[in-house]
């Protein structure tokens, strides 16, 4: 009986299991349908993931790959942390500043010292005794033991010091301000003897405040009156005053180095619309006559404190293209001062003066260019390195100013980054002026019988060649710098049997070290 009870039992599972199984069934397929599609999902996001991991690794190592290859400037390093850069490259930081030995930043402010040292020497076939610095419009005659002596000198007194500081206080306002000085200060007695203590001077010392198209300089600067290679600012790089090592630089350059107020108009990326307020001074040199009263009102170079009635006033308009792809850059300048004496109480004489320039530079072929300057004044003798009078003043204490020219022409090339050739021809023209108080009595310049420093007419033709053997825009460039001069002078008047014309040669060299 048991036995058929349990074969029962077994009877009745096997016919019950497969239905239990099967009912069964739905639900687990559904289960297991549900965990695959879930897995499924994560695998696909995972490999989504992937890929995005595997762009950006393809877009780091490109980015890589491009800073390898790019030069520094480029690269964007961390706050005040330079950026290795290639041999000859500048670095910068994540403002793009300049990081040099010299730089550093202060701030907002960013603090440029520069300059160069420099040992020149100078050999000259007449002894001028000027130093470096030639004084053009002294040379000897050969009728003078001066004129038969030849001069040698060597010095380090054209070495110069610079600081160019700069700052954006807000967004669309740049302030600049620059000092410079060399080594030209007034030279001491016997100053050659042990020591050689030259003394230091001041060349420049301006603040430039720029904001969109206007500009407003004040301080002491080149005048504007002194070519420009471009634009119409008082830095040097953008002056032309020549490549040559004389440190009085060429004859028949207007130049001078003053107090101004300058302000500049941009009215477009070409062009340079300038005018400035300059220091004064009514000027006659040694050379004019003058009558006793006026010789406490004008200047001959030893006065510390001439009379002026008004600052002289200059205007310039500059154009910067390019011709074919080559750079232009002229020019055009003028130039108003006035004079004054007074012989007597209440007795006033007054006199105007007026000068103009055309400048110009034009590169020919690639680094050759062709310069030019003119000026032509009417009282603008100052201008020319002083070698002529602004005036000469009547016995009366009228005043007439005298006529003055000059002009520059010449080249600059560089046939390749390390080398440089230059050659100038300049002139000076001064027109003679005076008034016959007596037989045998004059006052004035260039009359019969007057002295022969005053020049009727001094040019000079100069060339050289600029070799630089090491440059590096972080640590500076080594250079050496000659220069061959050929000087001539003629005077108004020369005693009987004297010669007509004094002649010079002059050879500089100059060991230069330039800071970055």
């Amino acid at each position: 009986m048991a036995f058929m009870t349990t074969s029962r039992l077994l009877l009745l599972s096997a016919i019950l299991l497969p239905t239990l199984v099967l009912a069964q069934a739905p639900d687990e397929i559904g289960k297991l349908r549900e965990q695959i599609a879930a897995q499924q999902k994560q695998l696909d996001e995972q490999r989504k993931a992937l890929e995005t991991a595997q762009q950006a690794l393809d877009r780091q190592q490109k980015l890589l790959d491009q800073l390898a290859s790019a030069p520094a400037a480029t690269a964007q390093p961390a706050p005040g942390v330079a950026t290795p850069a290639p041999a000859g490259t500048a670095q910068v930081d994540n403002k793009g500043r300049a990081f040099s030995p010299l730089a550093f930043h202060i701030g907002g402010a960013d603090f440029a010292p520069g300059g160069f040292v420099d040992f020149a020497t100078v050999w000259r076939s007449t002894n001028v005794g000027s130093g470096i610095a030639t004084s053009f419009g002294a040379i000897p005659f050969r009728n003078t033991g001066a004129g038969r002596l030849t001069e040698i000198r060597s010095s380090a007194q054209n070495s110069r010091i610079s600081l160019k500081v700069t700052e954006s206080p807000t967004k669309n306002v740049l302030l600049t301000g620059y000092v410079e000085a060399d080594f030209w200060g007034t030279q001491p007695t016997g100053g050659y003897v042990t020591s050689n203590s030259n003394t230091l001077r001041m060349r420049q010392y301006w603040v430039n405040v720029q904001k969109g198209r206007w500009e407003v300089l004040g301080g002491q600067g080149w005048t504007l009156l002194t070519p420009n290679r471009v634009g119409a600012s008082s830095v040097p790089a953008d002056l032309f005053i020549g490549l040559e090592q004389d440190s009085n630089y060429l004859v028949g350059l207007p130049w001078a180095r003053q107090g101004q107020l300058r302000l500049v108009f941009h009215p477009d990326k070409k062009w340079s619309i300038a005018a400035s307020i300059e220091n004064p001074e009514q000027f006659v040199t040694t050379a004019a006559t003058v009558p006793a009263f006026a010789a406490s009102q004008v200047s001959n170079g030893s006065a510390t404190s001439t009379p002026n009635v008004a600052p002289d006033f200059i205007a310039k308009a500059a154009y910067d293209t390019k011709v074919g792809g080559k750079a232009f850059h002229v020019e055009a300048a003028g130039l108003w001062r006035h004079f004054r004496t007074s012989p007597a109480a209440g007795v006033h004489y007054n006199a105007q003066g007026f000068g103009g320039s055309f400048n110009s530079s034009l590169e020919i072929f690639k680094n050759f260019r062709i310069v030019e300057t003119a000026f032509v004044s009417s009282g603008g003798g100052r201008y020319i390195l002083g070698l002529a009078p602004d005036l000469t003043v009547g016995p009366d204490g009228s005043i007439s100013p005298v006529h003055a020219l000059s002009g520059i022409a010449g080249f600059e090339y560089a046939p390749d980054p390390k080398s440089q050739i230059y050659a100038y021809y300049g002139g000076d023209y001064f027109r003679r002026n005076y008034t016959l108080v007596s037989p045998g009595n004059y006052l004035g310049f260039g009359f019969p019988g007057s002295s022969n420093a005053a020049n009727r007419q001094i040019q000079e033709a100069t060339f050289g060649y600029i070799r630089t053997f090491w440059k590096n825009p972080n640590y500076g460039a080594l250079q050496l710098v000659t220069q061959y001069s050929y000087l001539t002078r003629a005077p108004w008047w020369e005693a009987a049997g004297s010669p007509s014309t004094a002649h010079a040669h002059m050879v500089f060299t100059s060991v230069r070290f330039t800071l970055p």
